[in-house]
């Protein structure tokens, strides 16, 4: 039996009174018709489109029977839909429908809403005072209950040192043939083209964004000049960090080197296995403007070329 303990007490007082502020133990959340858990699901699908079942039982920490009986009712209120991925049948990828967006939208105004509520009688000083001691127990516990990835832990850098594409192209080898079962043409695709952009590398016109986590690299991207376009390359992410958000991240900074470049015409090459890729890309504005069949990699499949134009601003 656990003592007394002064410290227990006073943290189980303090979630008593968080939870009694901000509704959480309420039967639906923000005056919704969804309870806390069914609306971090929705949270969750939103920012991590395509995501598996396993990816929000990991990331909620939720039973797999609980989180199974949430995804029916939420699929039978036509919230989300779910659909097996065509680059791998095992998995089945689950997305809002226009009316989950619009779900979502509401929860989160009625969210900024309710804190911008609490912090309303709060001067400045006393808001950031507020963040700050917030920070300081995700720092203190956030190891402690069962995260093993923290995406802000994920640190990304955009200088390229010596190792890194040869790391790149191992990565490309490996998990290309473990999910698509590409061949050593493919590696010897990336391995020849990654030479090249060794050595034209500019680093004023081309960009690297490296993805490390506790000394690790678990991600990329990388953006070719190719005259007055860019050419996005590369882009690949260890599979326990998909659906994370990283992404998301990689593809906004992209954008941004865009912007600062004062480039505003893009092209990338993928395959039409890459569905969730692809996904991403039309989220940015890419659109399909060439398609051929290849088996360039070891396999049938067709290759496809997606262009994106910026508007002049």
């Amino acid at each position: 039996m656990i003592k007394n303990d002064p410290h227990i007490n006073a943290i189980r007082s303090f979630n008593r009174f968080y939870t009694n502020i901000i509704g959480l133990l309420d039967q639906h959340l923000l005056d919704s018709k969804y309870s806390l858990a069914e609306a971090r699901i929705i949270y969750e699908i939103y920012y991590h489109d395509g995501i598996q079942a396993s990816h929000i039982m990991e990331s909620m920490h939720i039973d797999k029977s609980y989180l199974s009986r949430i995804l029916k009712k939420l699929e039978r209120e036509r919230v989300i839909t779910r659909e097996r991925s065509a680059g791998d049948g095992r998995a089945v990828l689950i997305r809002l429908t226009e009316k989950g967006k619009k779900e979502f939208a509401r929860l989160n105004m009625a969210s900024d809403k309710q804190v911008a509520g609490l912090i309303e009688p709060l001067a400045g000083q006393q808001r950031r005072e507020l963040v700050g001691h917030m920070s300081a127990v995700r720092k203190l516990v956030g190891n402690g209950i069962g995260h093993k990835i923290d995406t802000e832990d994920v640190q990304i850098r955009t200088n390229l040192l010596p190792g890194d594409l040869g790391y790149l192209a191992y990565l490309h080898g490996r998990i290309y043939a473990e999910e698509c079962g590409y061949g050593l043409n493919f590696e010897g695709y990336v391995l020849e083209s990654l030479g090249e952009f060794a050595h034209g590398y500019h680093p004023e016109k081309d960009r690297a964004w490296i993805c490390e986590h506790k000394g690790q690299i678990v991600g990329f991207l990388v953006g070719v000049h190719r005259g007055d376009s860019v050419q996005l390359r590369y882009f690949i992410l260890l599979p326990e960090y998909r659906g994370l958000g990283l992404g998301r991240r990689l593809m906004d900074m992209f954008m941004a080197c865009m912007r600062e470049l004062n480039v505003t015409k893009a092209y990338l090459w993928t395959t039409n296995e890459q569905h969730t890729a692809t996904d991403l890309y039309k989220k940015y504005g890419f659109k399909l403007a060439e398609e051929k069949s290849s088996i360039a990699f070891d396999k049938q499949l067709t290759e496809q070329r997606y262009d994106l134009e910026l508007a002049v601003s």
